[in-house]
C-alpha cells in the first residue's frame, strides 16, 4: 500500500475514510523529526502540526490503547484497521498538563466523537502528532493506496485520508 497525496474526490473503491482526528496542517510523513515515524518503521500515514487541543475519534470503532501518558493512541475500525497518532512533545519542555481521556480503553466510539483532551498551552514549540496506519503488509493485501489531499484540516469533520480497496483482476 502507498500513500499518495491527490485530489481523492474522485477516487473510486473506497474501503475506508479517516477524518482528522487533530486540526492543523497536513505535512508528509518524511518530515516527521521521529527517524521511526519518517522511514516508515512504525506505519504509513502523515505528520499533522496540531492547532487544537482536542483528539476526535478518526472512524467508528474501539480505543484499544492508551499510552505514554495520553501521547499514544491506538484505534480499531469496524473493518479491522489499526491506526496510531502518535504525539511529539519537546522532552526539555517538560510533560504535558491537562490531559483527560473522555472514551475508555475497549470502548466503542463513533466517528468524530471526542476522545481525549488536552493543554498544549504550556508548550514552547509546535506540537506535532503522527497519524500512521499499523500494519500496512496486513493492509497491502486488501487495500491498495491510501490518499490525502489537504493542506489544512479540521478535526473532526475533514478527511485526512481515504483508503482504496484492492482490485484484482485475475
Amino acid at each position: 500500500m502507498r500513500v499518495i497525496k491527490q485530489d481523492f474526490y474522485a477516487v473510486k473503491h473506497t474501503a475506508l475514510v479517516i477524518h482528522a482526528p487533530f486540526s492543523g496542517k497536513v505535512l508528509a510523513q518524511s518530515e516527521s523529526t521521529n527517524p521511526l515515524v519518517s522511514n516508515q518503521l512504525l506505519g504509513l500515514g502523515v505528520e499533522l502540526d496540531v492547532s487544537n487541543y482536542q483528539l476526535y475519534a478518526p472512524f467508528s470503532g474501539t480505543l484499544l490503547s492508551v499510552n505514554q501518558g495520553g501521547l499514544e493512541f491506538i484505534f480499531k475500525s469496524k473493518q479491522g484497521v489499526k491506526l496510531l497518532v502518535l504525539i511529539a512533545l519537546k522532552d526539555d519542555f517538560g510533560p504535558m498538563t491537562g490531559f483527560k481521556q473522555h472514551i475508555r480503553l475497549g470502548e466503542q466510539y463513533s466517528a468524530g466523537q471526542l476522545i481525549a483532551s488536552f493543554d498544549f498551552r504550556k508548550q514552547q514549540h509546535p506540537v506535532r502528532a503522527s497519524i500512521l496506519l499499523l500494519e500496512p503488509e496486513r493492509l497491502n493485501k486488501v487495500l491498495d493506496k491510501c490518499y490525502y489531499q489537504a493542506k489544512r484540516v479540521t478535526a473532526g469533520n475533514d478527511i485526512l485520508f481515504k483508503l482504496t480497496k484492492r482490485i484484482n483482476h485475475d
